[in-house]
Protein backbone atom coordinates (compact mmCIF):
# COMPACT_ATOMS: atom_id res chain seq x y z
CA UNK A 1 0.00 0.00 0.00
CA UNK A 2 1.18 3.83 -0.30
CA UNK A 3 3.25 5.00 2.32
CA UNK A 4 0.76 7.84 3.17
CA UNK A 5 -2.89 6.23 3.88
CA UNK A 6 -5.76 8.46 5.91
CA UNK A 7 -8.16 5.99 7.73
CA UNK A 8 -11.25 7.83 8.94
CA UNK A 9 -12.98 5.86 11.68
CA UNK A 10 -16.05 6.34 14.14
CA UNK A 11 -14.66 5.15 17.44
CA UNK A 12 -11.66 5.55 19.29
CA UNK A 13 -11.09 2.32 20.29
CA UNK A 14 -12.66 -0.59 18.37
CA UNK A 15 -11.22 0.56 14.68
CA UNK A 16 -7.97 2.17 15.57
CA UNK A 17 -6.47 -1.25 16.70
CA UNK A 18 -8.18 -3.43 14.45
CA UNK A 19 -6.42 -0.96 11.47
CA UNK A 20 -3.45 -1.32 13.60
CA UNK A 21 -3.14 -5.13 13.20
CA UNK A 22 -4.61 -4.92 9.99
CA UNK A 23 -1.29 -3.16 8.64
CA UNK A 24 1.60 -4.99 10.52
CA UNK A 25 0.02 -8.25 8.74
CA UNK A 26 -0.50 -6.93 5.29
CA UNK A 27 -0.13 -3.12 4.41
CA UNK A 28 2.91 -2.18 6.43
CA UNK A 29 2.36 1.59 5.81
CA UNK A 30 2.52 4.83 7.75
CA UNK A 31 -1.71 4.73 7.96
CA UNK A 32 -2.90 8.00 10.02
CA UNK A 33 -5.96 6.79 11.93
CA UNK A 34 -8.52 9.72 12.54
CA UNK A 35 -11.50 9.11 15.15
CA UNK A 36 -14.66 11.45 14.43
CA UNK A 37 -16.20 10.64 17.75
CA UNK A 38 -19.60 10.57 16.14
CA UNK A 39 -21.74 8.17 13.96
CA UNK A 40 -21.91 8.53 10.03
CA UNK A 41 -25.10 10.39 10.25
CA UNK A 42 -23.82 13.12 11.95
CA UNK A 43 -21.22 13.63 9.47
CA UNK A 44 -24.03 13.43 6.66
CA UNK A 45 -25.95 16.48 7.96
CA UNK A 46 -22.48 18.41 7.70
CA UNK A 47 -22.80 16.94 4.15
CA UNK A 48 -26.30 18.11 3.50
CA UNK A 49 -25.69 21.53 4.50
CA UNK A 50 -22.89 22.15 1.58
CA UNK A 51 -25.16 19.91 -0.41
CA UNK A 52 -22.40 17.28 -0.88
CA UNK A 53 -19.57 19.57 -1.93
CA UNK A 54 -17.05 19.36 0.59
CA UNK A 55 -13.36 18.57 1.23
CA UNK A 56 -13.70 15.76 3.18
CA UNK A 57 -10.07 16.28 5.57
CA UNK A 58 -11.65 20.43 5.54
CA UNK A 59 -15.07 18.93 6.61
CA UNK A 60 -13.01 17.44 9.58
CA UNK A 61 -11.06 20.01 9.97
CA UNK A 62 -13.96 22.02 11.15
CA UNK A 63 -15.14 19.27 13.29
CA UNK A 64 -12.27 18.47 14.86
CA UNK A 65 -9.72 22.03 14.62
CA UNK A 66 -6.90 20.53 16.44
CA UNK A 67 -6.64 17.92 14.03
CA UNK A 68 -5.72 20.42 11.19
CA UNK A 69 -1.30 19.85 11.18
CA UNK A 70 -2.29 15.94 10.80
CA UNK A 71 -5.12 16.35 7.96
CA UNK A 72 -3.24 18.43 6.11
CA UNK A 73 -0.91 15.74 4.81
CA UNK A 74 -0.56 14.55 1.38
CA UNK A 75 -2.06 11.30 1.54
CA UNK A 76 -2.22 8.93 -1.52
CA UNK A 77 -5.13 6.88 -0.45
CA UNK A 78 -8.14 8.09 1.81
CA UNK A 79 -10.75 5.92 3.14
CA UNK A 80 -13.73 6.27 5.61
CA UNK A 81 -15.11 3.74 7.70
CA UNK A 82 -18.05 3.39 9.88
CA UNK A 83 -21.17 1.22 11.07
CA UNK A 84 -24.17 1.07 9.55
CA UNK A 85 -25.76 1.28 12.89
CA UNK A 86 -29.40 2.68 11.94
CA UNK A 87 -30.07 4.15 15.44
CA UNK A 88 -32.62 4.54 17.14
CA UNK A 89 -35.35 7.74 17.50
CA UNK A 90 -35.00 10.33 19.93
CA UNK A 91 -37.80 10.98 22.66
CA UNK A 92 -39.67 13.03 19.94
CA UNK A 93 -39.24 11.08 16.91
CA UNK A 94 -43.19 8.73 16.78
CA UNK A 95 -41.65 6.73 13.52
CA UNK A 96 -41.29 3.07 14.13
CA UNK A 97 -38.26 1.41 14.25
CA UNK A 98 -37.61 0.18 11.15
CA UNK A 99 -39.06 3.58 9.52
CA UNK A 100 -36.10 5.45 11.24
CA UNK A 101 -33.82 2.29 10.04
CA UNK A 102 -35.22 2.22 6.35
CA UNK A 103 -34.79 6.18 6.45
CA UNK A 104 -31.27 6.30 7.41
CA UNK A 105 -30.86 3.04 4.66
CA UNK A 106 -31.62 6.41 2.29
CA UNK A 107 -28.68 8.68 4.06
CA UNK A 108 -26.43 5.85 3.53
CA UNK A 109 -27.11 5.55 -0.07
CA UNK A 110 -26.25 9.10 -0.62
CA UNK A 111 -23.34 8.51 1.20
CA UNK A 112 -21.20 5.22 -0.54
CA UNK A 113 -22.25 7.19 -3.87
CA UNK A 114 -20.84 10.21 -2.85
CA UNK A 115 -17.49 7.90 -0.75
CA UNK A 116 -16.41 6.12 -4.15
CA UNK A 117 -12.59 7.00 -5.16
CA UNK A 118 -9.92 6.47 -2.62
CA UNK A 119 -7.25 8.07 -4.71
CA UNK A 120 -9.22 11.34 -4.31
CA UNK A 121 -8.18 12.85 -1.54
CA UNK A 122 -11.10 15.81 -1.14
CA UNK A 123 -13.49 12.71 -1.12
CA UNK A 124 -11.96 9.05 -0.22
CA UNK A 125 -13.95 5.77 -0.76
CA UNK A 126 -16.35 4.58 2.67
CA UNK A 127 -16.94 0.74 3.66
CA UNK A 128 -20.09 0.55 5.95
CA UNK A 129 -19.91 -2.23 8.49
CA UNK A 130 -23.48 -4.28 9.50
CA UNK A 131 -24.71 -3.34 11.97
CA UNK A 132 -20.98 -2.23 13.60
CA UNK A 133 -17.57 -2.86 13.14
CA UNK A 134 -17.54 -5.28 16.06
CA UNK A 135 -18.98 -7.55 13.44
CA UNK A 136 -15.46 -9.07 12.40
CA UNK A 137 -15.81 -11.00 15.90
CA UNK A 138 -19.12 -11.77 16.08
CA UNK A 139 -18.06 -15.88 15.40
CA UNK A 140 -16.82 -18.39 17.39
CA UNK A 141 -13.83 -19.06 15.45
CA UNK A 142 -11.53 -17.39 12.74
CA UNK A 143 -13.92 -19.24 10.12
CA UNK A 144 -17.17 -19.93 12.11
CA UNK A 145 -19.51 -21.63 9.58
CA UNK A 146 -22.40 -20.61 11.78
CA UNK A 147 -21.73 -16.92 10.09
CA UNK A 148 -23.71 -17.65 7.39
CA UNK A 149 -27.40 -17.46 9.59
CA UNK A 150 -25.63 -14.23 11.66
CA UNK A 151 -28.05 -11.71 11.52
CA UNK A 152 -29.02 -8.83 14.10
CA UNK A 153 -33.10 -8.07 14.63
CA UNK A 154 -33.06 -4.32 13.91
CA UNK A 155 -34.82 -4.05 17.39
CA UNK A 156 -31.74 -5.19 18.57
CA UNK A 157 -29.16 -3.11 17.68
CA UNK A 158 -28.57 -1.09 20.72
CA UNK A 159 -28.24 -4.89 22.02
CA UNK A 160 -25.22 -6.17 19.48
CA UNK A 161 -21.80 -5.10 21.13
CA UNK A 162 -23.19 -6.86 24.51
CA UNK A 163 -24.23 -9.72 22.31
CA UNK A 164 -20.92 -9.98 20.55
CA UNK A 165 -19.18 -9.61 23.55
CA UNK A 166 -20.04 -13.67 24.01
CA UNK A 167 -18.50 -14.69 21.35
CA UNK A 168 -15.80 -16.35 21.98
CA UNK A 169 -13.70 -14.44 19.43
CA UNK A 170 -14.62 -11.56 21.48
CA UNK A 171 -11.88 -12.42 24.32
CA UNK A 172 -9.19 -12.89 22.23
CA UNK A 173 -6.80 -9.78 22.06
CA UNK A 174 -6.36 -8.51 18.39
CA UNK A 175 -3.00 -7.83 18.78
CA UNK A 176 -2.41 -11.58 18.57
CA UNK A 177 -3.93 -12.04 15.04
CA UNK A 178 -1.77 -13.18 12.70
CA UNK A 179 -2.03 -12.81 8.84
CA UNK A 180 -3.72 -16.33 8.50
CA UNK A 181 -6.37 -15.17 11.66
CA UNK A 182 -6.98 -12.28 9.13
CA UNK A 183 -7.18 -14.27 6.11
CA UNK A 184 -10.14 -16.77 7.44
CA UNK A 185 -11.92 -13.87 9.07
CA UNK A 186 -11.80 -12.58 5.35
CA UNK A 187 -12.66 -15.02 3.65
CA UNK A 188 -15.37 -15.78 6.16
CA UNK A 189 -17.15 -12.49 4.95
CA UNK A 190 -16.62 -13.63 1.69
CA UNK A 191 -18.71 -16.21 1.99
CA UNK A 192 -20.99 -14.18 3.67
CA UNK A 193 -21.36 -11.72 0.91
CA UNK A 194 -21.86 -14.43 -1.14
CA UNK A 195 -25.13 -15.11 0.89
CA UNK A 196 -26.42 -12.13 0.95
CA UNK A 197 -26.11 -11.10 -2.76
CA UNK A 198 -26.82 -15.01 -4.26
CA UNK A 199 -27.83 -17.03 -1.34
CA UNK A 200 -25.06 -19.12 -1.83
CA UNK A 201 -22.74 -19.86 1.54
CA UNK A 202 -19.25 -20.25 -0.60
CA UNK A 203 -16.28 -17.87 -1.96
CA UNK A 204 -17.88 -16.22 -5.01
CA UNK A 205 -15.41 -15.99 -7.86
CA UNK A 206 -13.01 -13.22 -8.13
CA UNK A 207 -15.04 -11.69 -11.23
CA UNK A 208 -18.40 -12.59 -9.25
CA UNK A 209 -16.58 -10.57 -6.47
CA UNK A 210 -15.87 -7.68 -7.95
CA UNK A 211 -19.51 -7.06 -8.89
CA UNK A 212 -21.07 -8.45 -5.30
CA UNK A 213 -18.91 -5.94 -3.42
CA UNK A 214 -19.87 -2.62 -4.40
CA UNK A 215 -21.52 -1.10 -1.91
CA UNK A 216 -24.95 0.00 -3.11
CA UNK A 217 -25.26 -3.33 -4.17
CA UNK A 218 -24.69 -4.71 -0.48
CA UNK A 219 -26.41 -1.74 0.91
CA UNK A 220 -29.45 -2.53 -0.80
CA UNK A 221 -29.28 -5.87 -0.14
CA UNK A 222 -29.29 -5.25 3.43
CA UNK A 223 -32.14 -3.10 3.00
CA UNK A 224 -34.33 -6.09 1.36
CA UNK A 225 -33.85 -8.61 4.55
CA UNK A 226 -34.71 -4.90 6.85
CA UNK A 227 -37.96 -4.45 4.34
CA UNK A 228 -38.45 -8.49 4.43
CA UNK A 229 -37.43 -9.96 7.77
CA UNK A 230 -36.67 -6.88 9.73
CA UNK A 231 -33.32 -7.62 9.98
CA UNK A 232 -29.66 -7.19 9.17
CA UNK A 233 -27.27 -9.41 7.39
CA UNK A 234 -23.95 -9.21 9.78
CA UNK A 235 -21.08 -8.43 7.11
CA UNK A 236 -17.87 -6.78 8.26
CA UNK A 237 -16.39 -4.86 4.60
CA UNK A 238 -13.80 -3.52 6.90
CA UNK A 239 -11.71 -6.95 6.60
CA UNK A 240 -12.72 -6.26 2.61
CA UNK A 241 -9.93 -3.71 2.21
CA UNK A 242 -7.66 -6.19 1.98
CA UNK A 243 -9.27 -8.22 -0.65
CA UNK A 244 -9.89 -4.77 -2.13
CA UNK A 245 -6.19 -3.71 -2.28
CA UNK A 246 -4.68 -7.02 -3.04
CA UNK A 247 -7.36 -8.20 -5.85
CA UNK A 248 -5.72 -11.79 -7.18
CA UNK A 249 -2.25 -9.82 -7.43
CA UNK A 250 -0.02 -13.07 -7.30
CA UNK A 251 -3.13 -15.09 -6.67
CA UNK A 252 -4.45 -13.49 -3.24
CA UNK A 253 -7.67 -13.41 -3.58
CA UNK A 254 -7.49 -17.47 -5.43
CA UNK A 255 -5.41 -18.66 -2.69
CA UNK A 256 -8.21 -17.58 0.19
CA UNK A 257 -9.32 -21.51 0.67
CA UNK A 258 -11.22 -22.63 3.51
CA UNK A 259 -9.32 -25.75 3.65
CA UNK A 260 -5.96 -24.52 3.23
CA UNK A 261 -6.50 -21.94 5.86
CA UNK A 262 -7.84 -24.94 8.19
CA UNK A 263 -4.37 -26.82 7.86
CA UNK A 264 -2.29 -23.25 8.59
Amino acid sequence: MAKNVLIIVEGKKTEPRLFEQLNKCFFRSNLTIYCLETNIYSLYVKLKECEFNANITDLLIEIHPDKEEILKQSFTYTYLFFDCDPHHPKKEDNRSIKEIVLDNFEKLSELVSYFIDETDPTIGKLYINYPMMESYRDCDDFFDKSYESTAININDIVKYKSLVHKKKLAGYNINKYTTSNFESLILQNLYKLNKISSNKWAKPSYDQYLKMVDSINILNKEKEFVEKYNLIQVLNTALLLVTDYYGNRNYFYDKLDENDLNSK
